[in-house]
This record gives structure tokens, sequence and C-alpha cells, in this order.
């Protein structure tokens, strides 16, 4: 027997206690041996069907360690590409879309069959492996572009592949102990390994048509997100019919909750990574301090808005599963906001420099004329006003600059009063129409950390579209999840739980949110408003206050809720009153 240390030996004075005193050492140290594997199946009745699954209330440490290798996946994504355009964004929510979905599948099984076990364990451990072979495919995600990397999507097909046969071994092994106890869930659970049997093959199968000599491959791409959505839809049915497969009991509410705790937690990250970009040169600026404040005030809200609103305990399987489901255009705009809003802060600060620099060009040449040394010297000096952050790819690129004033210093009449009439008031000459568009290239590519090639387009040329996408996107992502939050609300209630006042106003200053989105979405269509807008910093406290307001409108109805809610059931008006009510008959 092992001898136990000698600072836990303790004087036990019988037998009972000693009992009782060994099995909390157990429990306390946790040195009970781990089972090689675990049946999930508590009880059974073979006569009525009825099975009860070795369930959790709440999500374990392992489960919340899987979610982080899915943020990272996102994070080292973000860190390898840019949204510069539709195409640039369409395969971020491409990636997106295809690890969520993998997670989903993989959350489905371990919230009714997972049991702590080296077996478990081990299958952790895959899924570990698989995640971390997105993230090697992710680095040269891009289909449809010229970038596409063929070698990259023949092994995201087979990885695909591997976790639907991680599942089908996992989901064999649970048939495996449900038979022993009951028959009553052999089809459904042979139809879901049937399922990824097949789904797993029709991933597998698209690994030719990603040869080298097939091109970029553009139609068969969108069979990934096919295949997808047709396994998600078929998986939470088969749950739906056979009701002992079920979620009611499980923590799959919770698992949803912790993987939106980490994609908030994801944008703390970068929120401190644009805090060093924005204000690196270590001074304290009041518009920049508001911008990252606002960020911050954007994360908290969406957390407030999440967890404050659980879903009720009970509202029905399909309810149940039809919300979690609902998680996916709810994570992705949450994935937006958060992102993008660390993109719209550099996009402020590089369109307010821009301006800056755009202002003091335009009164040195309209307004006062300049010419040869002067204009050069006025326009060097408006240059090195501008704070980048120093790499030495813009150093490089600053140089380009340079040369590009210098050129224009030595033509003459650029400024001329003929050369600077136009219909715009900020009408520049071409000569320095094309400076300007060397200098917003230059920021974009400094704040952004990207670095173009000579087959590239000009970064200047891009910088102003690309800023109007993530504005476009950055609204549309606040719309999802403005009204994901409303829908939440609606699909937790029933018949039983019907709407109160805090209910329909939270639905209503949701909607309301909503609607503001799409509006201020709809600006895009101009670009001098975007321009406009961006460089005002008037975006991220447009949000922050937006979420405040339905932050308010929900605290204000709850306590109108409560009170109705207690006047009905007690007749009592307020709250003080309840305590006037109560007789305490003291002890004699």
């Amino acid at each position: 027997m092992a001898k136990l240390p000698t600072t836990q030996v303790r004087r036990i004075d019988s037998d009972d206690s000693t009992i009782s005193w060994g099995l909390d050492y157990l429990q306390e140290e946790k040195i009970t041996p781990l089972t090689w594997i675990e049946t999930p199946v508590t009880s059974a009745d073979d006569a009525t069907g009825e099975v009860r699954l070795f369930v959790r209330h709440s999500a374990n440490t392992i489960e919340l360690f899987s979610d982080l290798f899915f943020v990272a996946n996102l994070e080292t994504f973000t860190q390898t590409h840019s949204i510069t355009d539709l195409r640039s964004l369409a395969a971020y929510l491409g990636f997106f879309g295809i690890i969520w979905f993998t997670w989903f599948q993989i959350t489905l099984h371990d919230v009714r069959f997972s049991v702590d076990s080296g077996y478990e364990r081990m299958c952790k451990i895959l899924q570990f492996c698989l995640f971390v072979g997105f993230a090697l495919v992710g680095s040269s995600f891009s289909p449809g572009t010229k970038e596409h990397n063929n070698a990259s999507f023949q092994l995201l097909c087979n990885i695909l592949f591997a976790t639907r046969l991680l599942l089908v071994a996992q989901y064999s092994v649970a048939l495996h102990f449900v038979r022993k106890r009951t028959k009553a869930l052999t089809w459904p659970l042979s139809l879901t390994i049937t399922l990824f049997i097949f789904s797993g093959g029709a991933f597998y199968s698209m690994t030719p048509a990603f040869s080298p000599e097939s091109g970029n491959g553009l139609g068969i791409y969108y069979v990934w997100y096919i295949i997808l959505a047709i396994e998600a839809a078929i998986a939470l049915g088969i749950s739906s019919v056979w009701r002992n497969l079920g979620f009611k009991h499980t923590h799959l509410t919770e698992r949803m909750g912790l993987l939106t705790l980490v994609i908030i937690g994801e944008g703390a990250i970068g929120a401190t990574k644009t805090v060093g970009v924005i204000m690196g040169d270590g001074r304290l600026q009041l518009d920049a301090s508001l911008v990252v404040g606002c960020i911050v005030f954007i994360l908290m809200f969406c957390w407030m808005l999440y967890f404050d609103n659980p879903p009720e305990c009970k509202f029905g399987t399909v309810r149940q599963q039809i919300w979690a489901v609902l998680h996916f255009p709810f994570h992705l705009g949450m994935i937006g906001v958060v992102e993008g809003s660390q993109q719209i802060a550099l996009a402020w600060r590089v369109l307010s420099q821009f301006g800056n620099f755009l202002s003091d060009v335009h009164k040195a040449c309209a307004n006062r004329h300049e010419n040869g040394v002067t204009l050069t010297n006025s326009t060097i000096a408006a240059f090195e006003r501008l704070k980048m952050p120093d790499s030495p790819e813009t150093r490089e690129i600053v140089s380009l600059v340079y040369q590009e004033i210098s050129a224009i210093g030595n033509d003459t009449n650029v400024c001329s009063p003929a050369n600077t009439t136009g219909g715009d008031r900020m009408f520049l000459p071409p000569r320095l129409q094309n400076l300007t568009k060397r200098v917003v290239g230059v920021l974009f590519e400094s704040y952004n950390g990207v670095t173009s090639s000579s087959d590239d387009p000009d970064p200047g040329e891009i910088a102003l579209p690309a800023y109007t996408t993530v504005y476009v996107y950055y609204w549309a992502s606040f719309l999802f999840v403005a009204a994901s939050f409303g829908i939440f609300i609606i699909i937790t209630r029933h018949k039983d739980r019907p709407l109160n006042v805090f209910d329909k106003a939270a639905v209503a200053s949701r909607g309301v949110a909503s609607l503001l989105a799409i509006g201020l979405a709809a600006g895009a269509a101009s670009e001098d408003f975007v321009f406009r807008y961006l460089r005002s910093a008037a975006t991220l406290p447009t949000v922050a206050a937006v979420f405040l307001v339905i932050l308010a409108v929900d605290r204000y109805t709850k306590y109108l809720s409560a009170k109705t809610l207690r006047r009905n059931l007690t007749g009592l008006g307020d709250w003080e009153s309840l305590g006037s009510q109560v007789t305490v008959n003291p002890k004699n």
C-alpha cells in the first residue's frame, strides 16, 4: 500500500472516520486511476426504449482547451490575410465556415457521449492535431484568386476526411456501448455513422479536383459548404426524430457560450495589438484613447448582451437545436465585430493622417500656389508629420514617396492657378494626385502590416476600396449580432414562458439597431461618405452607443417586468413593502 505523505496524516478515532477521510483524500488529490475507456450509458430500459446517457451539465477544461485551438486558427488566418476586396472577404468567411461546422459536429458528439477516459483524451489529441492542420491550410487559403494553392486545398480535403473518420470511430464506440444495454438507439446511431462515412468520402473524393493541372477549381469550392450544410441538417434531424439522442439535458448551451466567450477574448487580444499600433509612439492622445476605449466598451457590451440573457433551461428539443445552429451566423457576426473594430480603428488612423496630409498639400498648392523648392519643402514637411509604424518594409516604400516629391519639385508650374482649377474644393493637379495615392498606399501598408509585390496592384488604388469593404463587412457583422440577439430571445420563449415587457422591448431595440446597421451600410454607395465617416472616428462610438442604449433598455424593462410579475404574484406594488408583510416571531 502506498504510504500517505506526512503532511496528510491526521489522528483518526474510528474506522468510519478513517474511510471518510480516505475517500476525501482520494477525491481531493485526484489520485483515482483514470479508466482507459468508459461507457456513456448510465441506464437503459430495452422494453420502453428509454436510455440515460452520462451527460454533464457543465463543460470540462479539455473542452475549453479545444476551443482555444479553434480561436488560434482564426487568429492565424487573420494575421496572414487582409480583407481588401470581396474575394478576400469570401475566403475569410469560407474558412470560418469550414472550421466552425467541424467544431460543431465534434461538439454534438462530446456533449452526449464524451466521458473522461484515456480513450477520450487520445481522441482529443487527434482533434488538436487536425486543427493544427487547419492552421497550416489557412495560411494559404485564397480560393478563386491567383494565389490559390491546390496542394493546400488537397490537404484540406484530407483533413476534413480525417475529422469525419474520427467521428465515425467515436460514434462506433458509442454504438458498441449502447447496444450492450439497449437496441433502441442502434438505428439512429447507425445512421449517424453512415452520414459521416458518406460526408468524409465526399471530402476525400474532391482531392483529385485540386490536382496541379485543374486550375483554380472555383466551381468545386462550393461543394465543401454544401456538404457541411447537409451534414449539419441531417445530424440535427436525426436527434430531432430520436429524442433520446437529443440535447435537452446536456451542456450544449454552455458549449456555445464558451465559444462565444473565447471569440470575444480573441478580440481582446487583437485590441491590445491595435493599441500598440495606433499609439506606439508613446504619446497619450485623446482621440486615439477614445477609439481604443470604444473597442473595450464594445467587447464588454457584447459579453453583457449575451451572458446577461441566458436561454431558458428548457425551451424544446427542436428549438434548442435551431438555437445552436443559429450560432454560426452569430459567431460569424461576432468575429466581424471584434476583429472589425480593430480594422475600423486602423482605418481611422490611416484616413485621419491622410486627410491631414491632403489638407496641407492642398493649402500649399491650391491656395499658395507654391512651386519648385518651396513646394518640395512644404510637401516633405507635411509627409514627415505623419506617424507610421517603423519596419524595413515601410522604410523601403517611404523612399519611393521622397522620390516622387523630388520629381514634383523639379517640374515647373505644377501648382499654377491654371493647373489648380477644378470643380472639387480639394482638387489637386494630376502629379499631386499620384503623390497622394502613393502616400495613402504607404499608410495602408504600414498600419495593416501588409506588403505588396511588383505583381500586385498599387496599394494607393486599393486602399480606399479596401476600407469600403471593411466598412460594409463591419456593419453587416453588427447586423448579424444585433439580429441574433433578438432571435435568441424569441426562440427561447414558449407557451409556458410567453414574451413579457422585457422580451418585447429587447426584441424591438435590437430590431431598431439592425435597421440602423442597414442604413449605415448603405452609405457605402458614396465613397466620399465612407472616407469622411471613417476619418471622423465616429464609427466605433456609434456602435458602442447603440449597445449602451440596448443595455439601458434591457435594464429598465427587466425592472418593469420583475415589478409586474411581483405585483401579479403578491399584490404588492414595491419591493420594500414585501418585507413589511413578513411577520417574524422571535424566540422566547
